[in-house]
């Protein structure tokens, strides 16, 4: 793993339009420049989107894409020797990133059925009006 020693410090000046050469017009990639400024990938593209030199959400999109976990590599002969332990191996993947994903559902249901309560709920709102208004 690697140290990203400058992880939680302010950004300088000089450190932003550095990130501003390195994204436009190097098109350096996201992994590469949080190398240069030991800051994690997600420091970098949060830093470009409040800039405005891109968008958060597209950036993480195309990071989730080209992230190494996503990419196998292999020879093209061991591919048919492999073959069936990969379709277990991914329905393992896919199986597991569903049930993450029921999680995070289930976790905001949750939440959101908490918070109407709270809005909803007539002795709060009648001993602090400001909360609605």
């Amino acid at each position: 793993m690697t140290a990203y020693k400058r992880f939680g410090n302010r950004w300088t000046v000089n450190e932003c339009l550095q990130l501003q050469r390195e994204f436009e017009l190097l098109q350096l990639s996201v992994d590469e420049i949080s190398k240069i400024h030991q800051r994690t990938p997600s420091a970098i593209m949060f830093k470009l989107d409040q800039e405005g030199f891109a968008d958060y959400n597209i950036l993480y999109a195309n990071y989730a894409k080209a992230s190494p976990k996503n990419v196998v590599n292999y020879d093209e002969s061991e591919k048919d020797d492999e073959s069936e332990n990969d379709d277990e191996s991914e329905n393992d993947e896919s199986e597991e990133y569903t049930q993450g994903l029921k999680h995070r559902v289930m976790c905001l249901e949750k939440q959101i059925t908490s918070l109407a309560a709270l809005i909803l709920d007539n002795t709060y709102s009648k001993k602090n009006r400001s909360f609605l208004y």
